[in-house]
């Protein structure tokens, strides 16, 4: 057997970041969090909440990685529309197919598209998929998403999605990660892990990652691995104040 990091990692779409990371005393956000990925050698990190100028930070930092993913909103207007944010898988594996997909984002009953109206939650939710190879040749699937924080109705039709993804790559060993903003109690989430149980284990780490303003705290962020690898170590990881999520740290072994 041999061992494999994995991560995820919102790194929080706000002003500083979608303009490059250098908050007004000069601290570079990008570099402070490409220290983190190279001083933890992630072999396979998925993202949420990256903008273009902070991915083009990063990669100035991390030249020896590569990032896989289109935005939500497309490429070419990356630069333009507002809270057009990525999935990225960030890796040094041999990266064979990649493909970003949107899920179920608009709600399909009027009280819940209201909802999201009000509340400003209405924007496609992708997943960014990657199969990826080690240098065994030995091929992974990881999928990375970010899912809706508002609306129930639609995070359950976006579990579902993520059902049938999973569903389409079982060939392959199966990574998944993602800011699922949901808890491992909400029941929508519960059953998707019971419903995931015969391919994939939910990775459970002690502690919260997302820190909200007026003191919340919680666990919305997740890491399931394929069900026969082992667990041999997990942490969460303070991303020094450049988001309001702290980052996970998982090390498996693959049989």
């Amino acid at each position: 057997m041999s061992y494999i990091r994995v991560g995820t990692m919102n790194t929080k779409d706000n002003k500083i970041n979608r303009n490059g990371g250098i908050q007004e005393d000069g601290t570079n956000n990008a570099k402070l969090v490409s220290d983190i990925i190279k001083e933890k050698e992630f072999d396979l990190l998925g993202t949420q909440e990256l903008t273009i100028k902070y991915v083009n930070e990063l990669q100035r930092f991390l030249p020896n990685y590569k990032f896989y993913g289109n935005y939500r909103y497309g490429n070419v207007l990356a630069r333009v529309m507002p809270y057009n944010e990525n999935n990225q898988i960030i890796t040094k594996q041999n990266v064979l197919e990649c493909k970003t997909i949107w899920l179920p984002w608009v709600a399909n009953n009027f009280p819940d598209l209201k909802t999201s109206i009000v509340k400003m939650s209405i924007m496609p939710r992708i997943a960014t998929i990657v199969v990826s190879e080690d240098e065994e040749h030995r091929k992974v699937c990881m999928i990375n998403t970010h899912l809706d924080y508002q609306v129930p109705s639609i995070q359950v039709r976006q579990l579902e999605a993520l059902k049938k993804i999973i569903q389409k790559y079982s060939l392959y060993d199966i990574i998944l990660t993602g800011d699922f903003n949901m808890e491992i109690g909400d029941k929508s989430f519960s059953l998707f892990v019971n419903d995931t149980k015969d391919k994939l284990q939910h990775v459970d780490v002690d502690g919260v990652t997302w820190h909200g303003v007026n003191g919340e705290e919680t666990m919305v962020d997740h890491i399931f691995v394929p069900k026969n690898w082992q667990v041999e170590n997990t942490e969460i990881i303070d991303l020094k104040g450049t988001s309001d999520h702290d980052a996970i740290c998982v090390d498996v072994r693959r049989r």
